[in-house]
């Protein structure tokens, strides 16, 4: 797999030639130093894979002649929603990053009860280039979904072929609640969803509304997991190597 560019237009079917332009054009001639011959890859997040090669060279853009496409997809067969509380700063970047790694199908940012980083716009924006840039490096052509905040009351009411709401072992409710390890997570195809809370966790009564709704508790050991690794480990469990 060689340099990889995302396509912010798709280019007609039969199109000879691909104009790159933009923050990826950008990148391609001053930080690689691309030069005419150069081979590239490309993908617009449609699943669609260009070879290309370099014909041309200017300030702002690049033009490419197509050598071929296809449709590859790295898509596991499990469609895996993530809801997560958000973590602060940059650790929300790093930890999309490696959802799209995993395969994960879309995140949803959730707006709970004990959150501390309210997803806004502007943090939404920084999320989806994330997504561009974690797809370029690991070779995906489906761009992994984030989608709107929303509250943990509106995530509970989609539908899932199974749903899950992580809850440590260490919560002062979690007596007489039965869970579930994340070891015995297993779904291979379908769709699932999983909620992951924020720092303070989830409350008693959102807990309680996620069971209500049906959705089973899991726990992921005796020690306290950051949102990150806690959105990784269950990623990890139900995608890696599939």
């Amino acid at each position: 797999m060689g340099q990889r560019y995302f396509l912010e237009q798709s280019p007609s079917a039969d199109a000879p030639e691909i104009i790159l332009s933009g923050a990826e054009a950008q990148h391609l001639i001053k930080v690689m130093r691309g030069k005419p011959g150069t081979a590239v890859e490309l993908f617009d997040g449609s699943g669609v894979e260009w070879e290309a090669r370099i014909l041309d060279v200017r300030r702002n853009d690049v033009t490419l002649e197509v050598l071929g496409s296809e449709m590859v997809s790295r898509e596991p067969a499990l469609q895996l929603t993530l809801g997560i509380a958000l973590p602060k700063g940059d650790r929300q970047k790093w930890v999309i990053g490696k959802l799209v790694e995993l395969g994960v199908y879309q995140v949803v940012p959730l707006v709970t009860e004990n959150g501390v980083a309210q997803p806004v716009e502007k943090a939404m924006g920084r999320l989806r280039r994330q997504v561009v840039e974690a797809s370029k490096q690991c070779g995906r052509n489906h761009l992994m979904r984030i989608c709107e905040p929303c509250t943990l009351s509106v995530f509970l009411e989609q539908q899932f072929h199974q749903a899950w709401i992580a809850h440590p072992l260490s919560a002062e409710d979690v007596s007489g609640i039965q869970s579930t390890t994340v070891a015995a997570l297993n779904i291979e195809s379908g769709t699932a969803g999983i909620a992951i809370g924020p720092e303070g966790g989830f409350s008693v009564a959102e807990v309680s509304k996620a069971m209500t709704a049906g959705w089973e508790p899991i726990e992921l050991g005796s020690r306290i997991l950051r949102i990150e690794t806690a959105a990784m480990a269950v990623a990890a469990q139900l995608l890696l190597g599939r």
